[in-house]
């Protein structure tokens, strides 16, 4: 069979008929399998192999087609699983049962999917020879997705629950990218329903009475908004095949997330900084992105003079995509990963956040620049020379610069620092470019991969124990154009006092007296990280509330940063401990523990050994 179901094609059949064993064969096939029909044929068989599986698996008896139900379904069901398993031949299976399935106008699938529509997903859940089966559970969970205020939690489990069991069937790889952006739809949806739309969970956002306890809460529960989300469309945009997901459940994710989740948390946390702050950017409690090399590093080096700490800054590493490295990095290797956060310095961009990382007494602005302890901060050179006017044994470099070399010649490279900044940078390259910024959730899967790599090459080959994962700033990220009402005028602004400005900030000296005509603007005193001995003027940050955008020309503006929200200024602190295996496994609370093996040897005696 698998030459051809045609037998005139089929040059195994040609031997069979060339010495008279038709009969013979056919017999076989009765005794193996139960088949028996009339005018036998190849296709015959494999049709009959189909329709046993479907009565099997599902119960389903397929009107016009009881002849090919085969007495011996437990032999045929063998049969199949195997052939589909095959390395070399499954994809022959899928080749005859596509072929299968166009015959006669496509009468057999028709007539399938229609007995699918009237039957409990429950009831066929297991069956996996034809991929009508998966088609139909995949437009079950559309359907009712379309109407997600009509399902309940136990309806979110179930369709969780079935998509699961299909990772396990046949034809899952082929509808994977369907699957997983089914998966993360649902478990949005169900986190929509348990943490912003009942009774208790409104009161609960509305009652929250402090910015830093929402921050909490952002880095304890609600940055999964943003990792459902951005999952979502990392296996939407994978999938070619897309309509059925963007006509009936794309724009509905996308209404959740921008007005339901996106837009609630956001205008309380608004409402929280008008409260809280009064025009002093400083979130009480949380520590500090300008404190970072004194709370982390060096500590670290406090520790041991020999210790060596790495230091990865990923560009634009917000904390939902750091805490799925976390889980990576604890899942897949030795050491021990926990997360933290800090509260990011405003404004939320590359120049200042940078800046706020290397050590430092005092930073300033002189242009557009941004000084520590008056030294330019940007550029690996200058970078350098600030690490090592803290510690001697500092060393600045590029992710490329390293991950690129020879074990040999990174150990040479190393030897002696006892500080490594490792500057990373694929998730703001990519998003900052408005004909690349809708590939930004792409770029922050292939992050994960490229740091989780780098990680394992530090501990692993280059014997640094001590690695801390973190960012200069987050960012914002929606897929719909945003409407003309999300954007904020910025006509009253003096252009020739503004010293930098994006679609999230605008940096100047002018200070507006009326706090009534920053409509939809917070405005900040920049003192809260600058150095007032060192800068010469009073300087001011102005972030649109909420994820609105200022007004402005160039760049993109979906993907935007720069800003207030949680999600650009809630910075991740991910800090990395390689052991060794058995300390790991410890902390990892897994046990070791002494176990009798009983050995059976061909003389059928037993010998016991502990291990």
């Amino acid at each position: 069979m698998l030459k051809s179901l045609e037998e005139a094609e089929n040059p195994t059949w040609e031997h069979i008929s060339k010495f008279g064993l038709e009969e013979n064969f056919w017999e076989l096939a009765e005794d193996d399998f139960g088949f028996l029909a009339k005018n036998p044929t190849l296709k015959k068989l494999f049709l009959s192999f189909l329709v046993t599986h479907i009565k099997q698996c599902s119960g389903i008896s397929m009107q016009g087609y009881d002849q090919y139900v085969n007495r011996k379904e437990n032999e045929c069901q063998i049969f199949l699983k195997h052939w589909m398993d095959s390395s070399q031949n499954s994809k022959t299976f899928e080749k005859y049962t596509r072929d299968i399935l166009e015959e006669n106008n496509r009468d057999l699938e028709k007539s399938l999917q229609a007995t699918l529509n009237k039957r409990d997903v429950q009831t066929y859940l297991e069956a996996e020879a034809v991929e009508t089966f998966d088609k139909a559970i995949i437009l079950r969970i559309i359907e009712s997705l379309s109407s997600p205020v009509d399902s309940t939690e136990d309806d979110f489990k179930n369709y969780l629950a079935w998509i699961d069991v299909r990772r396990t069937k046949h034809w899952f790889s082929e509808y994977e990218n369907i699957y997983s952006a089914l998966e993360y739809a649902v478990k949005i949806f169900r986190f929509a329903r348990e943490h912003y739309e009942n009774p208790e969970a409104i009161d609960t956002l509305e009652n929250t009475c402090s910015l830093y306890e929402l921050f909490k809460a952002y880095a304890e529960t609600h940055y999964q908004m943003d990792y459902f989300y951005r999952k979502f469309y990392y296996y939407y945009d994978k999938e070619q095949e897309k309509d059925i997901l963007k006509k009936n459940l794309r724009p509905q994710v996308e209404d959740l997330y921008a007005n339901n989740l996106l837009g609630k948390l956001l205008l309380k946390w608004s409402s929280l900084i008008e409260s809280d702050l009064k025009s002093q950017w400083k979130i009480e409690l949380a520590d500090s992105q300008k404190d970072f090399y004194k709370l982390y590093v060096s500590r670290i080096l406090q520790k041991d003079d020999r210790i060596r700490v790495a230091v990865i800054i990923s560009d634009a590493l917000r904390y939902e995509a750091a805490f799925e490295l976390f889980e990576t990095l604890n899942k897949d290797t030795w050491g021990i990963a926990e997360l933290t956060s800090m509260a990011g310095v405003l404004p939320s961009y590359t120049k200042l956040g940078m800046a706020s990382l290397l050590p430092h007494n005092a930073l300033e602005y002189r242009g557009k620049e941004v000084l520590v302890d008056g030294i330019s901060s940007e550029g690996l050179e200058k970078r350098n020379k600030i690490l090592q006017s803290k510690c001697e044994d500092s060393l600045a470099l590029n992710y490329e610069d390293i991950i690129k070399l020879s074990r040999e010649e990174a150990r040479e490279l190393i030897k002696g620092k006892r500080v490594l900044y490792i500057y990373h940078n694929k998730i703001d390259s990519t998003g900052d470019k408005q004909s690349s910024e809708n590939s930004v959730f792409n770029a922050v899967e292939e992050t994960i991969l490229e740091l989780k790599k780098l990680v394992k090459h530090l501990s692993d080959t280059l014997n640094t124990t001590n690695v801390i994962i973190t960012s200069d700033h987050g960012f914002l990220y929606r897929r719909d154009d945003l409407e003309n009402a999300d954007k904020v005028d910025t006509a009253l602004f003096d252009k020739s006092r503004i010293l930098d400005a994006t679609k999230r900030f605008i940096l100047s000296d002018q200070e507006f007296a009326q706090a009534d005509l920053l409509e939809n603007i917070h405005k900040f005193d920049m003192h809260h990280v600058l150095s007032q001995e060192h800068q010469d003027l009073p300087l001011f940050v102005y972030v649109p509330k909420a994820d609105l955008r200022f007004k402005l020309q160039g760049g993109g503006l979906n993907f935007v940063h720069g800003g207030a929200s949680p999600q650009e200024i809630v910075i991740p602190v991910l800090t990395y401990t390689h052991k060794r295996k058995d300390k790991t496994l410890e902390g990892k609370d897994i046990k070791h523990v002494k176990v009798n093996v009983s050995v059976i040897n061909d003389r059928k005696k037993d010998h016991k050994q502990q291990v």
